[in-house]
């Protein structure tokens, strides 16, 4: 059975950046400047000393030939294979498909060995599946949702792929919000309140959501904006070209505010070619039964379960206790966030 050190060698990883995110503390390590660089100033918020990280992550930039056999995972949306996997006794390989990148996971450590400078986002994301890793093992739940806050009190966004979650987020953190986190959202039952924490992530989001902002169309350069403008408004909202948007360069220091107490879920099924805009809150069963928009795993990142689309017990029980102990509603009708502003000031309001 190979162990990270047998399949790493003896590369060396001189420079460290240790992490600290809602008390779960990771550190990271590289063998090239740029990488740490580039981490230190994405991670800034979060960039602390650490004497006993819950898991150590190599980054290792340079090429590697992948050996072994690798099953790629078929996505039950059926777009294009990102990745493959090779289990290897308690550990597991990753291969990004696209840029060749290798990963590995076994308890307490990970690492990526590839082209890291321009694939700093993979690094990125494995350091937040190691954290969202440890946080579901105290008995956090995972949404694929955004989330924003005002005075510590939290409004989580679920929708399907395509729903404007993250430009619903945008829009209230102009009208104010903080920024809790972007796609993913971890939550639990605690006591008398439910606690929703974000990933140490900045939005990443495509050009239409920067088009339709004030300020954030100032990062389109005067020609992006010209050829945007130009589009029909479906191929607009169906363009896919991510980028990420730093908050609080933008909004100011603080903007970014990873944990809260969730007061709604409200899940956005509302459709651009719809009429109206209603609000209807739902019971836990009946949140329950939309489950495939709002649910989320670690997939090839938890080394706990087989990479599957299918929800364990043990989730569902966890899903069920966090929809009885948080108020859910289900928007329809038309997309509107300036109503969807108003909406959620509402909730947190009332509640």
């Amino acid at each position: 059975m190979s162990t990270p050190a047998e399949l790493l060698g003896e590369t060396i990883a001189p420079h460290a950046l240790g992490l600290a995110v809602n008390g779960v503390e990771l550190e990271a390590t590289t063998n090239d400047p740029e990488v740490w660089e580039g981490l230190r100033r994405y991670y800034a918020p979060w960039v602390t000393s650490v004497s006993l990280p819950a898991v150590r992550v190599r980054l290792i930039q340079g090429q590697v030939a992948p050996r072994g056999r690798f099953q790629d995972l078929v996505r039950s949306d059926g777009k294009r294979v990102k990745e493959a996997v090779q289990d290897l006794g308690d550990g597991r390989l990753i291969l990004k498909r696209a840029t060749g990148v290798v990963m590995g996971l076994w308890p307490g450590h990970a690492f990526a060995v590839g082209d890291l400078k321009t694939n700093l986002n993979q690094a990125i994301n494995l350091l937040n599946a190691c954290y969202a890793k440890i946080v579901l093992d105290r008995g956090y739940a995972l949404l694929h949702a955004s989330a924003v806050s005002r005075k510590g009190q939290a409004v989580v966004l679920a929708g399907t792929p395509g729903a404007g979650k993250s430009s619903a987020a945008l829009h209230l953190i102009e009208a104010g919000f903080h920024f809790v986190s972007n796609d993913r959202v971890l939550a639990r039952p605690h006591g008398d309140r439910v606690e929703a924490w974000g990933y140490p992530k900045q939005p990443r989001v495509n050009p239409g959501t920067l088009l339709g902002h004030r300020r954030l169309s100032a990062l389109l350069t005067p020609d992006e904006r010209t050829a945007l403008e130009a589009m029909d408004r479906d191929r607009l909202w169906n363009l896919e070209s991510k980028r990420d948007v730093d908050l609080d360069a933008i909004y100011g220091p603080g903007t970014m505010e990873l944990c809260g107490e969730a007061r709604a879920l409200v899940l956005l099924c509302w459709r651009r070619d719809g009429s109206g805009f209603s609000m209807e809150r739902l019971g836990a069963e009946a949140a329950l039964e939309r489950l495939a928009i709002f649910r989320k795993d670690l997939g090839a990142f938890d080394l706990d379960r087989a990479p599957t689309t299918s929800p364990t017990r043990a989730e569902l029980d966890g899903y069920r206790a966090l929809l009885e102990a948080v108020p859910v509603f289900e928007v329809t009708g038309r997309v509107d966030f300036r109503a969807l502003v108003g909406t959620v000031t509402s909730l947190l309001a009332a509640a």
